[in-house]
């Protein structure tokens, strides 16, 4: 199926009304066809008797004469004829085209032409626009006029006869001309109007399906931060905690016992968390709808790194925060900030968490310095960069921005996030706490 065609079928509309009119807006060229028919099967009955009423009552007339009469009628027939082919894709130029046919001595066969320039008249509105049309209308008008006031022209249309004019008929022909306009430009304004609607219904449709394609990228975006999240803090911390109970095994037992339950336990929170969140986007009635964590959760959250083997300490002013997701979006950068710190900098490195209010907004930073001494390599190998472009686009969310990167007067790795007055209420209770 074509873009168009779906977008048709996506855009509900009412058929036109009428089953003739949805007949002739789908067989234009057997409408174009059966006008053109209706022409001839008028138009060469006239010219034949042009031509014999130039035999009977032109007696005088001379061989030549006679011949070039003949000519001027047969041309008048190719002439409408052909105006009437480019009735729909140049109606002005056929315009021009019959109204030059129709100046000078004319028989009956200008009975036919004039008829053909009223459906050129009308189709220059229908088809193109008013202004063109306006423009055939003076067209049609100026050819009556040199038709009538100018001997040279038409000899046949006498000047003066007994006191008479040919501006009656002038008048009169601009009246018919103008009411075929008229009709033409009420058509053509209603369908155009109408095909605007239709344009306008299909373009909503396609804009609908890039919304709904744009949420569906935006919604895989935050569930791919969310398991990210998860995952990648958990499985951090197994490997640690079950590197250093292998380290234990020989040496420390019960140590190693210990780090070996600490890393189930972190296993099974994992699992519940990925439940949770698995039920969430199913709308499960079974899943567990526990709150996502906030700032009163990141007390727990550095236990369990310094229970991985990291030094960590919390120096938090006890922001408090009506908006969840904001606090949300402060944990998942702490807990992004120290699984990259247990990754790269391993086991026993020191790491400084810090909440910390200013005048323009809230500053978390997450700050290590370096691996320590007499170890070697990354303890979980390197990472993909997804956690810290998931984490940009949370705090995106909020108006703020993150760096990260090496301490420039220092050693170490720091990660700070800042998230800017006015995107959540905020109320500073100082109080220092230490993990």
């Amino acid at each position: 199926m074509t873009e168009a065609a779906r977008a048709a079928s996506e855009a509900i509309l009412p058929n036109p009304p009428g089953a003739i009119r949805r007949w002739v807006a789908a067989h234009p060229r057997a409408i174009d066809m059966a006008i053109l028919v209706c022409y001839l099967l008028g138009a060469i009955p006239l010219s034949l008797l042009d031509l014999f009423t130039l035999h009977f009552d032109r007696a005088d007339a001379t061989v030549l004469g006679s011949a070039a009469y003949a000519l001027t009628v047969s041309l008048r027939l190719a002439a409408g004829t052909i105006a009437l082919i480019l009735r729909r894709r140049a109606p002005l130029l056929g315009l021009i085209i019959v109204t030059a046919a129709l100046i000078g001595d004319g028989g009956p066969v200008v009975i036919a032409n004039f008829v053909a320039s009223w459906f050129l008249l009308y189709a220059i509105p229908v088809y193109r626009d008013v202004r063109t049309g306006w423009i055939g209308y003076a067209i049609a008008v100026g050819g009556s006029v040199i038709n009538s006031y100018v001997p040279a022209v038409n000899p046949s249309f006498p000047q003066t006869n007994q006191g008479d004019s040919p501006f009656g008929f002038i008048v009169l022909d601009a009246i018919w001309a103008l009411a075929v306009l008229l009709i033409g430009i009420n058509l053509g304004n209603r369908r155009r109007y109408i095909q605007a609607v239709i344009d306008r219904a299909h373009q909503l449709a396609r804009e609908r399906d890039q919304l709904a394609q744009l949420a569906v990228a935006e919604e895989r975006s935050r569930i791919a931060r969310e398991i990210h999240d998860i995952v990648a803090h958990s499985v951090s911390v197994m490997i640690a905690l079950s590197e250093g109970g292998a380290r234990a095994v020989n040496t420390a037992p019960e140590e190693a016992v210990n780090a070996m339950q600490r890393s189930a336990e972190t296993g099974r929170t994992a699992l519940t968390e990925m439940r949770r969140l698995l039920g969430a986007l199913q709308m499960s009635d079974a899943a567990d709808m526990a709150p996502q964590p906030g700032l009163t959760d990141l007390p727990a959250l550095v236990s369990g790194f310094q229970e991985a083997g990291l030094n960590v300490t919390l120096e938090d002013e006890g922001i408090v925060l009506a908006d969840r997701l904001q606090g949300l979006a402060i944990f998942r950068a702490v807990q992004e900030g120290l699984t990259n710190v247990l990754r790269y900098a391993g086991v026993g490195a020191t790491a400084h968490v810090s909440l910390r209010r200013t005048e323009s907004g809230i500053e978390v930073t997450v700050r290590d310095f370096g691996r320590p001494a007499n170890t070697i390599g990354p303890t979980t190998g390197l990472g993909s960069g997804r956690g810290l472009a998931g984490l940009a686009e949370r705090v995106r969310v909020f108006g703020g921005s993150i760096e990260s990167g090496p301490v420039p007067d220092g050693v170490g790795w720091r990660l700070r996030a800042f998230f800017p007055t006015g995107a959540a209420s905020a109320v500073a209770t100082p109080h220092s706490e230490k993990g």
